[in-house]
């Protein structure tokens, strides 16, 4: 029987993690995640979102001080809650993750030095490894700066379009596939400080976090203007992630996931042979470019526009095709005009959603309630 692996502890109260193989690394960072999770349940003076809404004195007076002498104030309180709402508005939290362009324009330029390792001060970092995948999630292993108590980081990044891009990979494609969905939505997490401290909340709030755990507690210390984005581990992670060098393996994975039976239930990690281990160490995409990134981000609002363009030029479409398909139900030797009609017309309506990264059991949902038919009935129709 294999000897069962334990962490061993450093006499900083870190742990050990440089030798570890990617199997052992793995299950310490998933038990330093488990003990993050019991701290922070465990936490004093945090502000709640019932404190934050609905301040009492007594509430305020728990918080302790944001300053020497000075104590929190319902003002204080007022001006959080709508940079909370700013930034949901901003990151529009009802769709889940947020661009890879987008997660870069908007970070602090002291993250995105540190990223880069153009910091002098030490807190620079150079290195990240693709470690394995587990259903839409990538792990990747990140070594902290020289200055940090730790040894190294776990970074995992969810795909939000995976699943929507494994069932349908553009021309059949999965690497293309995969650096659409590396480019596309992405939610993620990081074990460090930095992200506990200053982005979880953020991540919450905009609905790019992996959860659990998710972060209600208002950053009235660290990070009061809820600014920035992720820390330099997670941009680290996520710029090298747009290398075809990571992107090859990925892509081989959605591919042996695409031909599984239940894939999107299975909760096996794979990790990465010694063959794609070295495939991935060729990696050489590692600088975040900032101004890439926001040139990117406004080439995709203009696409956004020209889609949004293109979506009200298909509902009115759409709104002829339901006008003529009215008529055409009350005529019974015109059926196969109706069928026809209406697989047309939820073709254009599913590629508009498609453009908004939304599923095709969305798609079919509400087209049907357009129709004034059921999604099973319309799903017959257009088989």
């Amino acid at each position: 029987m294999p000897k069962k692996f334990v962490a061993e502890k450093r006499d900083n109260g870190s742990f050990a993690s440089l030798g570890l193989n990617e199997r052992q690394f793995n299950q310490l960072f998933n038990k330093i995640e488990q003990a993050q999770k019991r701290n922070r349940r465990n936490a004093k003076r945090t502000l709640t979102a019932s404190t934050l809404t609905k301040p009492t004195n007594k509430a305020l007076k728990a918080l302790g001080e944001k300053a020497k002498g000075q104590r929190f104030t319902k003002e204080d309180l007022i001006k959080f809650d709508k940079a909370r709402q700013r930034h949901k508005e901003v990151y529009d939290s009802k769709t889940a993750g947020i661009t890879y362009a987008f997660l870069v324009k908007n970070s602090r330029q002291i993250d995105v030095d540190r990223a880069n390792n153009r910091v002098d001060d030490g807190t620079g970092i150079h290195k990240a490894t693709l470690i394995g995948i587990k259903n839409n999630i990538a792990l990747i292993r990140v070594r902290a700066s020289s200055v940090s108590k730790h040894e190294e980081h776990r970074v995992k990044v969810r795909f939000e379009q995976w699943d929507e891009l494994l069932h349908e990979p553009p021309n059949g494609d999965y690497n293309q596939a995969v650096q659409l969905a590396c480019a596309g939505r992405i939610s993620f997490d990081c074990d460090c400080g930095r992200h506990q401290y200053w982005y979880r909340y953020l991540a919450t709030m905009g609905n790019y976090c992996i959860a659990p755990p998710k972060e209600f507690a208002f950053p009235k210390i660290r990070n009061l203007e809820l600014s920035g984005v992720a820390c330099k581990h997670v941009l680290k992670a996520a710029t090298m992630l747009q290398s075809l060098a990571w992107q090859r393996i990925l892509a081989n994975q959605m591919k042996q996931q695409a031909r599984r039976v239940g894939f999107g239930s299975d909760n096996k990690t794979y990790l990465l042979n010694e063959k794609e281990k070295k495939a991935a160490a060729r990696n050489r995409k590692t600088v975040v470019d900032k101004a890439a990134a926001t040139r990117e981000h406004a080439k995709y609002l203009r696409a956004q526009n020209a889609m949004e363009k293109q979506i009200a030029k298909q509902k009115r479409e759409s709104e002829t095709i339901k006008r003529q398909a009215r008529k055409l139900r009350q005529e019974s030797n015109e059926k196969k005009g109706y069928i026809d009609m209406i697989k047309v017309g939820f073709q254009n309506f599913h590629d508009g959603y498609k453009l908004q990264g939304k599923t095709k059991s969305e798609a079919l949902t509400n087209f049907a309630k357009m129709m004034n038919v059921t999604p099973s009935r319309l799903e017959r129709i257009i088989k």
